[in-house]
């Protein structure tokens, strides 16, 4: 039995189907019948590639399509959003701030508007008052425009006293005066470094700096002082004051009376060096711009009695350093005070109007030095 389940001799039998011999009957119609499913299936293939190439050409030539497409908002905008522009931003790092901000749409075209526009260049750090999905070029007009710059700037000289610091701070941010003496007096929360003993006096540092509209008197004075305490890192002035064998504070002091002296930075190391060799021969610094602060006077208004008054910041009466800094000292007052020039003078006296000086180790040549500044009118008393 072939086509059941057992044969004559009664043995199981797997039903098996085998193509006819050839030349038997169904050979060719099975042979036909594979033939026509191939060409179907490869039909089906081809099909399938030719409709992917289709679709994924249509995806690359779209992508390539949009590459000269820069998203970009157009019209001044709406709302408002304030945006911060850091010291060193550059172009790019602009652009991140604005699209984080929703300020315009694109990176790539704030970008754009800033290459072609030189004045981009010109941008200041600061907190700028701007509008929601602007253009990028009306967003780079804003930034540009002094009236959307929320920040102040002020500049400290070299050489303010407190009190002059306070009135310059109290006139650029619109803060009543009596707000920064008042924070002036917090000297726990100013951040002073340990040495200045609680004085605030030539610690604020003389520099440029970008004051925010909810900034107060007391985050202020903190920012003067944390830009002292950076430069004299910088200085590594408690080490080198060691290594002079001075205390940090005199350091200040000293570089107040150079600051005061001196407005030509070449002299500042040889006044630092006059300063050293008195204090050294215990004579008296002379130096007339300490009385002048404490009487709280300008140089020039100085009279003979006040040479007369006996006051710690008398250095005509007295030998030795004021009790206090007399105004804030730059950088290179600092530096002079930290590294004095080599010479044996111990006086000095104006030589011309450029402000330079004569310096001296002989008492003759001072004398004379002294008449010549007196001739000549540059007020050498």
């Amino acid at each position: 039995m072939r086509n059941g389940v057992t044969d004559d001799d009664g043995d199981l039998s797997l039903l098996v189907d085998r193509d006819p011999p050839p030349g038997a009957a169904g050979y060719r119609r099975r042979r036909r019948a594979r033939g026509v499913l191939t060409s179907v299936l490869a039909f089906l293939v081809i099909a399938a590639l030719v409709v992917g190439v289709f679709l994924g050409g249509r995806a690359l030539l779209g992508a390539f399509s949009e590459v000269g497409e820069v998203p970009d908002y157009t019209g001044p905008g709406s709302g408002s959003v304030q945006i911060r522009v850091d010291q060193g931003d550059t172009a790019s790092d602009i652009a991140t701030t604005l699209l984080e901000a929703d300020v315009v749409a694109s990176e790539r075209a704030f970008r754009d508007a800033a290459t072609a526009n030189p004045d981009s260049l010109t941008i200041q750090p600061g907190l700028y008052e701007m509008r929601l999905q602007m253009s990028a070029t009306l967003a780079l007009e804003l930034l540009l425009d002094p009236a959307a710059r929320l920040t102040r700037i002020v500049t400290i000289p070299e050489g303010f006293t407190e009190a002059q610091i306070l009135l310059a701070l109290a006139e650029a941010t619109g803060i009543p005066v009596v707000e920064f003496e008042t924070a002036a007096n917090q000297v726990e929360s100013l951040g002073l470094p340990a040495y200045a003993g609680g004085r605030l006096e030539g610690f604020l540092f003389p520099s440029t700096y970008t004051l925010d509209p909810q900034d107060e008197a007391l985050a202020i004075l903190q920012q003067l002082v944390e830009q002292f305490t950076t430069v004299a890192s910088r200085l590594n002035l408690e080490q080198r004051a060691a290594e002079l064998g001075i205390q940090p504070y005199d350091v200040v002091v000293i570089a107040s009376m150079i600051q005061s002296e001196s407005r030509i930075d070449a002299e500042r190391p040889m006044i630092a060096r006059v300063v050293y060799n008195r204090l050294e021969q215990d004579i008296p610094l002379g130096i007339d711009a300490t009385s002048a602060y404490d009487l709280g006077k300008s140089g020039t208004d100085l009279t003979t009695e006040d040479f007369q008054i006996d006051s710690p910041y008398n250095t005509r009466l007295n030998a030795g350093l004021p009790p206090t800094p007399i105004s804030s000292p730059g950088e290179a007052s600092l530096e002079a005070a930290l590294s004095p020039a080599p010479g044996n003078w111990i006086y000095y006296v104006l030589e011309d109007t450029e402000g330079n000086h004569f310096f001296t180790a002989s008492a003759a040549e001072f004398e004379a030095a002294k008449a010549r500044c007196e001739a000549a009118g540059l007020g050498c008393g």
